[in-house]
């Protein structure tokens, strides 16, 4: 039997690791039981890339907020009523946590869940690919629990639904089997296969509700190749969901294809530049302003979130036109503004300024100013009496960096002298 925390420390990158760390001790500390469940669980049997964290909790789920907020987390969304909620932590790890719950009749309740076990909760899911967990608890942990085969349909390569009227309860399943055949290349079990097919007869896309709407195209934004799923959704005129202008010459794949090799070079550099308005940005920046309002109205959009998709535009206007102008020309300049800039902003610019003046600056910003702040001479400084990580040594560290941007240190006793210099002001 494989052991299942081996692997996940082996597959999950550190700050992945960490936050799993650290929703396994908050739920330790308040005496509930936690698992982490579907995709993760799915993707790490698979080989697969490992995004999101998504851990079920045997009671309330909400209680654990306090604690990973106090760990740097920051609340993207949260359902009080279901015991829901996402969570970013740092370097754009995204957990998402909730209660364990039943399925609750014909169709789910939003106003309400009804606590379960961890198995009945599993059982109720959409696929079986996804009714997969595993125990981060004291007495099971590493124990893994697959209730509906999920496994064995992973071996076969199939994507099988749990309920007879899976897709009639919930028709946002509609857009999550394309998204999962899609990407893991997977095909339908006949029985679901037919189900599918039947409600897109029926015309269930319609009754799909912003919510989970909004939910699937965050999952969709944060995909490695989301231009493929869209793709996918078009073929199935699924887009439809969203704006039943969104098809054909609406849809500007070519844009889309630069903004992800854009979104790579970024990468490359250490800055990720995915967000959701960035996304919805490129999805619907053919359609005019009336119908954008209306998408983000569909998808249900908080009051902050439709207004940073409607300002992007704007903003990224705004960026280019500063590193085109005089206060780009200069090394410091460039480096404050493009450094302070949010990421999104950067790719924006990048795919949609084609101007060479702006287009080279970006890039010596990446390729040259980047590398020369991460060789800062700190144990130098440490050696000079400064302790690393402190306020002062920030502050000499930074002093030393524009003063390199400035030209004024060209040779290792330069370099040295200013140090000096600057431990002495810097007290």
């Amino acid at each position: 039997m494989p052991d299942y925390l081996f692997l996940l420390e082996s597959r999950l990158h550190p700050a992945q690791w960490q936050a799993l760390v650290q929703v396994q001790k908050a739920a330790e500390s308040l005496g509930v039981n936690v698992y982490l469940v579907g995709g993760a669980v799915r993707d790490l049997i698979g080989g697969f890339p490992i995004d999101d964290l998504d851990f079920v909790v045997e009671g309330r789920a909400l209680k654990l907020l306090p604690q990973l907020t106090r760990q740097q987390a920051s609340i993207i969304w949260k359902n009080e009523a279901t015991e829901a909620a996402e969570l970013e932590f740092p370097v754009g790890v995204m957990v998402s946590v909730s209660m364990a719950r039943s399925a609750s009749g014909a169709k789910p309740s939003r106003s309400r869940a009804e606590p379960a076990t961890i198995l009945e909760d599993l059982r109720r899911r959409d696929f079986s690919i996804n009714a997969i967990g595993i125990s981060l608890n004291p007495q099971s942990r590493g124990l893994l629990l697959d209730p509906t085969n999920g496994v064995a349909d992973m071996e076969k390569k199939e994507l099988r639904a749990l309920q007879p009227n899976s897709f009639v309860q919930e028709p946002i399943r509609i857009l999550r089997a394309v998204r999962f055949r899609t990407r893991l290349k997977y095909g339908l079990e006949a029985k679901t296969a037919a189900q599918f097919q039947e409600a897109k007869e029926r015309k269930l896309l319609d009754k799909i509700a912003p919510e989970d709407l909004q939910q699937e195209f965050r999952r969709i934004a944060r995909e490695q190749d989301p231009s493929e799923i869209l793709k996918a959704f078009e073929k199935e005129r699924l887009l439809a969901a969203v704006s039943p202008r969104l098809q054909g010459p609406r849809l500007d794949w070519s844009t889309m294809g630069r903004a992800e090799k854009a979104g790579q070079m970024l990468a490359v550099s250490g800055i990720r530049a995915r967000s959701f308005p960035l996304f919805l940005h490129l999805l619907t920046r053919k359609l005019p302003p009336r119908e954008r309002t209306q998408v983000a109205k569909r998808l249900g959009l908080r009051q902050q979130d439709a207004l940073a998709f409607r300002k992007l535009p704007e903003e990224a206007n705004r960026l280019a036109r500063d590193v085109g102008g005089k206060a780009g020309a200069k090394p410091g300049k460039l480096y404050q503004l493009l450094f302070s800039a949010r990421p999104e902003l950067i790719l924006l610019v990048l795919v949609e300024y084609p101007q060479a003046k702006v287009q080279t600056r970006i890039r010596i910003y990446l390729r040259k100013l980047l590398p020369m702040r991460s060789k800062l001479p700190e144990k130098e400084l440490e050696q000079l009496g400064v302790a690393a990580g402190t306020p002062r040594s920030q502050k000499i560290l930074d002093q030393f960096f524009y003063a390199m941007l400035e030209g004024k240190v060209r040779n290792k006793t330069e370099q040295t002298k200013l140090l000096k210099k600057l431990v002495q002001t810097a007290k």
